[in-house]
């Protein structure tokens, strides 16, 4: 096999990795991530309001970590009605041949050998990878930018080199870091013996670079008024216990990605001095970058993308050191290599993949267990590892996407709408949306923007008592009841930064009585748009609002009937009519009219309510059943309920219980 051939399989294998790996419960193409409908609402944003701003009309705000990417979402937005295509299609194809290139350009550090196209098959190979290549964020092209940067380093190529680096810094603000892990190169690298020497050390390269970075920071200064961008607070200012779920972090993606394991045989020969100097380089630059993502913290987005700009470096100086032991004349240290590559190759493809039980082989349960991270990774998520982090974030983008679709189509314009994930809900709802995080938004006047790569905390009581219509409390369907309490605590622990004081559960709870809950419904589409199955979802409406359903009880001649008034957007409900009597045992009604002592009882279940007009709409009506020997009926009841929910509990009423006495 020709060096050609093995480059085209293995950009055949990463296309169909990614096709194969970013796909949802029905194998369909899965849309990008959450975070990147941030970016394309600011790209909608600029091409039809003429600002670059999250909420049309507020003041600037750095809302998205690249501009150069909402630029290219701008064209997108542009170009593809003439394409007929969307948007979402135009960003994935865009980063599939940014990674593409990645790949390709790969194999051009060695054109004389077919072991120099290791580092394309790792690469090809890994899930990482193949998920950054289609998740709709910048990771691809910032990869790309640093790979031609560091090629164009080692072929002392300076008009390459400033080009490449200035869009790499363009393009994420961490871009810098590429920038001095380059630098320090030029200052302090060394040629192996066997290879000529560099030429005298040149700073033009940089000159292109370091402008282009005080530009970036002048205009933010004159936009936003902050010099240094979000992601400078992360490591300016790092949380408590940052850099330790940092580290457990990189220990996770070690593990999980198994193939940067083989960094082992380049470390070794550069102990012995022996590892040429275009593999010691890329190890280097890899660890710059790897250090720089343990100070973050824990990563934000599955698969590890944060580290994605580093695997072509990492997989470099892995070929260079495979290359030195199959140039062994050691025969045992050849076959170690060659079993190392085939070992770990096949480890990282079980990483992508989501394997059941094999009859009594617990298969499935030791992947699982294999890909449960260190600890949970962001607020309401366990983020596993491998593709079951990925396919999570599928399912949370695609309910988004939906929830955002609800408030487009059901919900008032202009209302106001809180939650902790602003991507597909506010691109696709155009509501203004406000993040609970303040990343898309300021949280106080002259707040600077927090940073999307690490985890935030913030003041939820304040947040809560703020002038906020609806806000989005989980990201999971409404499967199982939800009290106040248990949001509270939720909310407590996943997003406070006040957790730790003795009264902040108390307080969180006095903040949720200005809402209520409720269950809506959110579709899921598939072809032509047609509505194939209703999900129960989760929402906190304002009670100032006065958008709760209300119900009248008519008992008429030992028949009675419950009749709903409702004039909002539609929502679920279960229906519960109970009977009291004079000795105050409660019996409730089934829908076939036949009493039970059960409380948990439900008279309908399920109920879809729509706006109803002047009227009102019957919801059910009966005869009242002979009460049990020995006593009469003494009251008559009945209420909306959210759907599983039972006790007394605030936030299971949809509406306020009607008592009728007998």
């Amino acid at each position: 096999m020709n060096r050609t051939i093995a480059l085209f399989v293995a950009l055949i294998t990463l296309i169909a990795h990614t096709l194969a790996i970013h796909s949802d419960v029905d194998g369909s193409f899965a849309f990008p991530y959450d975070q990147a409908y941030a970016q394309f609402r600011l790209a909608r944003n600029l091409v039809f309001e003429g600002q670059m701003t999250w909420n049309p009309g507020s003041a600037a705000f750095e809302s998205s970590p690249s501009m150069l990417w909402v630029l290219v979402c701008a064209l997108g937005e542009r170009i593809v009605p003439w394409l007929h295509v969307s948007l979402n299609a135009f960003v994935q194809t865009f980063g599939i041949v940014c990674m593409l290139l990645v790949v390709a350009f790969s194999a051009r550090f060695r054109s004389d050998r077919i072991a120099s196209l290791l580092a394309p098959g790792f690469l090809a190979t890994s899930g990482c990878v193949a998920a950054a290549a289609a998740n709709g964020l910048e990771t691809a092209l910032f990869t790309l930018f640093a790979l031609v940067s560091f090629l164009a380093h080692e072929r002392k190529r300076p008009y390459f080199l400033a080009i490449a680096l200035s869009l790499c810094c363009l393009t994420r603000p961490d871009g810098v870091v590429f920038v001095l892990a380059l630098v320090a190169l030029h200052i302090f690298g060394k040629p192996n013996d066997d290879e000529t020497e560099r030429p005298p050390v040149t700073w033009r390269p940089f000159v292109l670079p370091v402008v282009i970075i005080g530009i970036t920071l002048l205009v933010r200064w004159r936009i936003n008024g902050f010099v240094l961008p979000p992601i400078a607070t992360v490591f300016l200012e790092p949380n408590p216990g940052q850099w330790r779920a940092g580290i457990m972090d990189l220990r996770d993606f070690m593990l999980g990605s198994v193939s940067p394991l083989l960094l082992v045989v380049p470390a070794w020969y550069l102990v012995r001095g022996s590892l040429s100097r275009t593999g010691a380089h890329a190890v280097f630059v890899a660890l710059v970058w790897t250090v720089s993502i343990g100070m973050r913290g824990r990563g934000q987005l599955p698969l590890h993308e944060s580290m994605v700009p580093a695997l072509p470096f990492i997989f470099l100086g892995v070929q260079e050191g495979l290359i030195n032991a199959l140039d062994s004349l050691s025969r045992f240290k050849r076959r170690v290599a060659i079993f190392a590559v085939i070992v770990c190759s096949s480890a990282s493809i079980l990483a992508s993949m989501s394997p059941g039980d094999l009859g009594p082989i617990p298969f499935g349960r030791l992947h699982q267990a294999w890909m449960t991270p260190s600890q949970p990774a962001k607020f309401d998520s366990t983020l596993p590892l491998g593709r079951l982090g990925l396919q999570e974030e599928i399912a949370n983008t695609g309910r988004f996407r939906h929830v955002g679709l609800f408030f487009r189509d059901k919900v008032e314009a202009g209302s106001r709408i809180l939650t902790p994930w602003p991507g597909a809900i506010g691109y696709l709802s155009r509501q203004p949306v406000f993040d609970v995080f303040g990343r898309t938004n300021p949280l106080h006047a002259l707040d600077r923007p927090r940073s999307w790569v690490r985890r935030e905390y913030v003041d939820t009581v304040e947040l809560l008592s703020g002038d906020n219509d609806y806000v989005v409390p989980r990201a999971g369907t409404a499967l199982e009841p939800l009290t106040r309490r248990q949001l509270a605590e939720v909310w407590l622990s996943g997003l406070d930064n006040r957790a730790g004081e003795p009264e902040r559960l108390a307080q969180i709870e006095s903040a949720l009585e200005r809402y209520e809950l409720i269950t809506v419904p959110i579709h899921e589409f598939v072809v032509r748009g047609q509505p194939r199955t209703t999900e129960p979802f989760y929402l906190l409406r304002a009670l100032r609002l006065e958008l709760r359903p209300r119900i009248e009880l008519r008992n008429e001649n030992g028949f009675f009937r419950v009749m709903l008034f409702h004039h909002s957007h539609p929502q679920l409900a279960d229906l519960h009519v109970s009977l009291v009597t004079e000795d105050d045992r409660v019996f409730s009604l089934r829908p076939t009219g036949r009493m039970s002592d059960s409380p948990d009882v439900s008279a309908r279940t399920g109920i879809l309510l729509y706006d109803t007009g002047s009227r009102g709409v019957e919801l059910m009506r009966g005869k009242l059943p002979d009460a049990p020997a020995d006593t009469t009926w003494k009251e008559l009841r009945a209420v909306l309920r959210n759907p599983l929910a039972d006790g007394d509990d605030p936030f299971a009423l949809v509406s306020a219980e009607l008592r009728s006495e007998l």
